[in-house]
C-alpha cells in the first residue's frame, strides 16, 4: 500500500513565504508612513488571514464588519470552526520565513530607539509580490487590505482581542 503524504496547502513554506510576503507590504507601514510591522503584528495578521471567520470576528467587534465579506468556502468548514490557535504564537516558523524573505532580498528592517524591530518590502519584493497571480494571493490581497482597519490597536489589544473571539467569549 502506498501512503500519500498530507498537505495542508497554507502551511506549505513557499505558500507562507509568499503570504507573509503580501502582508508585509500591504501593512508595513500606517497611513501616516510610521512603520509597524513586527513580528509579532506579522504572527496576529497571518493568523487573521489563515482564519477568515475568526477575521470577520475580529472586524465585527471593532464595528470594521462591512469591510469584508466571507465566501461560501471560507464558512462551516472543520479550519474555521476550530482555528488552529498555535499558529498566533508561531513567531519561530514566521522568523524562519523572514530569514528566507531576507536572504532573497525582498524585505528589510530596521530597529526603533527602544530596540523593536520593523519589517517592510523591498522594490524587488514589491516586484514579486505583484506578480503573484492565483485566486489565492489575490484574495490574500483582499483580506489583507481589510487588515489596514485594525492597524490602530496596539499589539497587546490586537492579541487580547483575537483571543477573546478565538476562545469564543465574543461569539
Amino acid at each position: 500500500m502506498t501512503f500519500l503524504p498530507f498537505i495542508i496547502p497554507e502551511n506549505e513554506y513557499n505558500v507562507r513565504l509568499a503570504r507573509l510576503l503580501i502582508l508585509i507590504k500591504e501593512l508595513a507601514y500606517t497611513k501616516r508612513g510610521k512603520l509597524v510591522m513586527s513580528l509579532d503584528r506579522l504572527a496576529m495578521y497571518d493568523h487573521l488571514l489563515r482564519n477568515p471567520v475568526l477575521l470577520k470576528g475580529v472586524l465585527d467587534a471593532e464595528g470594521q464588519g462591512r469591510l469584508m465579506e466571507l465566501r461560501y468556502e471560507e464558512r462551516d468548514s472543520i479550519e474555521s470552526l476550530y482555528p488552529n490557535r498555535a499558529s498566533l504564537y508561531d513567531s519561530n516558523s514566521i522568523k524562519r520565513i523572514t530569514y528566507s524573505l531576507f536572504y532573497l532580498g525582498y524585505i528589510s528592517a530596521r530597529h526603533d530607539k527602544e530596540g523593536r524591530i520593523y519589517y517592510f518590502t523591498t522594490p524587488s519584493g514589491d516586484q514579486f509580490a505583484e506578480e503573484l497571480e492565483s485566486s489565492y494571493f489575490n484574495r490574500t490581497r483582499t483580506l489583507s487590505k481589510v487588515l489596514v482597519s485594525l492597524q490602530k490597536l496596539s499589539n497587546a489589544q490586537l492579541q487580547k482581542l483575537i483571543k477573546s473571539i478565538n476562545y469564543g467569549v465574543l461569539f
